[in-house]
């Protein structure tokens, strides 16, 4: 063997050893799988100190080795998730990012898509809809191009709700339009029934009644089918308030008086569906009836933290209190009370409600007069 021989053999003994060494182990990956799982456990438990730690461990041992790329944008993906449940919306976004950044290098779609997905909740969160909408988008178009059928509809659903709140009505409709008919979501009844529903609402919303009445029979259809009393409650409600707006009074009270009976365990729906059968009560001239379910409505919402739902019973009743009972010193005195809460959070109809306190102190000299 002659020095060059020699001297090429001797590198190529170093290069397999520095390989080898830089290569990690099974028993690392293992390892360092396991504290992957043990820091989403511990987040979930709400133990975000510890959790934060180990998963950081895993991070630092995992990026040493290129071949464990994968697994480091997946221990970043569960860093962005930890810090999103502790509220830190900008050190989430930032692991979030870095974990696509790997994920696109590496053509992991799938987990980009997860990825995308969980960003996008965040900046949902974050009140930052058009960021969340072109991330959704972005989710979109690689689960469409994975055949992720499910996942493209749990998106779309996401993008419907998202173009609803920011008032692009039209292009929530056409999207939940495609999530009616999504094969997918045949399987998933209990998201099928929020999405007809949901659909129903933006229908109604645009007085296409019709339109949403067929709507809510197939959510209610749907939630029959997975016994789903309160999901049903809520769209006998909906259903409801289109007889109500269409003066079909009889019906509307029936279907409220229903869907009352289906939560009876839930004191805040309770409370919501005997304001309106109240209402209901009152258009049909029924005051003394209205009153006393008002005052039911008041007692089930008094510990519930919601001033302002308060204060739109107390104003209904005072009115009432007022016209029909000449009860003039309990109806102003909840009238007036209705309108501080109302100017504590805020609220446009206190100025109604000051107006009608104007109306009913000039009703109640006149009285006295």
């Amino acid at each position: 063997m002659n020095n060059r021989e020699s001297r090429l053999n001797s590198f190529l003994r170093r290069w397999r050893f520095h390989s080898e060494k830089s290569q990690a182990s099974e028993e690392l990956i293992n390892h360092l799988r396991n504290l992957k799982i043990e820091g989403v456990s511990l987040g979930k438990s709400g133990d975000y100190t510890n959790a934060k730690a180990t998963l950081d461990n895993a991070l630092e041992q995992a990026s040493q080795y290129p071949e464990l790329a994968s697994l480091e944008s997946r221990i970043l993906h569960e860093l962005g998730v930890l810090e999103a449940a502790q509220r830190h919306p900008k050190a989430a976004r930032d692991f979030f990012r870095q974990a696509l950044k790997l994920e696109s290098k590496l053509g992991e779609e799938i987990a980009q898509s997860i990825t995308l997905l969980h960003l996008a909740s965040l900046e949902t969160e974050q009140q930052l809809f058009s960021q969340a909408i072109a991330v959704y988008q972005q989710a979109l178009a690689l689960q469409r191009k994975n055949h992720d059928d499910y996942g493209c509809a749990l998106t779309l659903h996401h993008l419907a709700d998202l173009y609803a709140r920011t008032g692009d009505v039209a292009t929530a409709i056409e999207v939940y339009q495609q999530v009616r008919v999504s094969e997918a979501y045949g399987n998933n009844p209990s998201a099928k029934a929020a999405a007809l529903h949901q659909l129903a609402m933006l229908k109604s919303s645009q007085e296409e009644f019709e339109d949403a009445l067929v709507l809510y029979q197939e959510a209610l259809e749907v939630e029959e089918s997975i016994n789903n009393p309160s999901g049903k409650a809520a769209t006998l409600c909906q259903i409801a308030k289109i007889y109500e707006r269409q003066q079909n009074l009889d019906i509307a009270l029936t279907l409220y008086q229903n869907s009352l009976k289906l939560i009876a365990d839930n004191p805040l729906e309770q409370a919501a569906t005997l304001h309106h059968i109240g209402g209901v009560k009152a258009k049909q001239g029924n005051f003394d009836e209205a009153i006393e379910i008002y005052q039911q409505s008041l007692e089930l919402k008094a510990n519930q933290g919601n001033p302002q739902s308060i204060a739109v019973t107390m104003a209904k009743l005072g009115k009432l209190q007022a016209e029909w009972q000449r009860e003039f010193p309990t109806a102003l005195k909840n009238l007036r009370q209705a309108v501080v809460m109302l100017q504590q959070v805020g609220s446009s109809e206190a100025q109604a409600v000051s107006e009608v306190i104007t109306r009913i102190e000039e009703l109640a000299k006149g009285s006295a007069g």
